[in-house]
């Protein structure tokens, strides 16, 4: 609703300002040459593409119901990471977690297309905003990558604030590159911009430690549940009635990836 209220970037990069102060004034701005490089460099950049993309995505959406879509098309990353994780041998997997992974994904598919053995519908839907929606499924690639390579690269550093003022940068700079016009927030729009920013930055940053020292599957778990989380929140902030294929399609992701779950063991 905020990029609703300002032009589509704008309102992103507003969110994501206020998300870097709260970031910088919660932990303060890190040591740069104390970082492994790969982990600065190399998840720096997974971390701004997928923001970008995904952001981006949302922004240049149509509709609200778009919204939905690249959200759940966004929460094909909990069961893709688990499948990055088992290649990247921080996971142990048994074979139930290629249905589990499949189911996942037909889930997707019932959400984007509920007559989901019409190819054409499917097509037709996609095409209906196909930069969207391929900029939502690479940044679902990008995420898990991020995740692995700061669980091995990290060293208990914490890149964020960092991670997050480049995305700032980019998404202002991509504001401008676009010419889009500037609109001024209302009193009580600042509020909820602040507000959602802060939430955001602080969510972000609790991540990033955890995926070094928590327990992965516990993570992972954690997050299986955000499908239907997001679709019940985005249901009551945007006003929207989804049809039953839409809930069906999201249970689906979930359960495809509580079977992965099931099927790994760490390392």
């Amino acid at each position: 609703m905020i990029t609703e209220s300002t032009s589509p970037v704008q309102g992103i990069a507003l969110i994501y300002t206020f998300s870097s102060l709260a970031i910088l004034a919660l932990i303060g701005f890190p040591k740069i040459m104390q970082m492994s490089k790969r982990y600065l460099l190399g998840c720096g950049a997974l971390f701004v593409a997928y923001e970008i993309l995904f952001l981006v995505a949302v922004a240049w959406s149509d509709h609200r119901e778009q919204v939905m879509l690249i959200a759940m098309i966004n929460y094909l990353w909990p069961p893709l990471m688990i499948v990055f994780s088992i290649f990247a041998r921080q996971l142990q997997a048994r074979l139930w977690v290629i249905p589990g992974f499949l189911l996942a994904v037909v889930g997707l598919m019932l959400v984007v297309n509920p007559e989901i053995t019409n190819l054409s519908k499917l097509m037709q839907v996609l095409a209906e905003n196909p930069w969207a929606y391929g900029f939502a499924f690479i940044g679902a690639l990008l995420w898990p990558c991020y995740c692995i390579l700061t669980r091995k690269y990290g060293r208990g550093q914490n890149g964020v604030p960092i991670f997050f003022v480049v995305a700032v940068i980019a998404l202002w700079g991509l504001h401008l590159g676009l010419d889009e016009p500037f609109r001024m927030p209302s009193l009580k729009l600042w509020l909820e911009i602040a507000i959602v920013g802060s939430l955001i930055g602080i969510a972000y940053s609790n991540w990033n430690q955890s995926m070094q020292y928590g327990n992965i599957k516990v993570l992972i778990l954690a997050t299986y549940f955000m499908p239907i989380l997001s679709s019940v929140m985005s249901m009551l902030i945007l006003d929207i009635r989804p049809e039953l294929s839409f809930w069906i399609g999201t249970a689906l992701v979930t359960a495809g990836a509580i079977v992965c779950w099931k099927s790994t063991q760490t390392t």
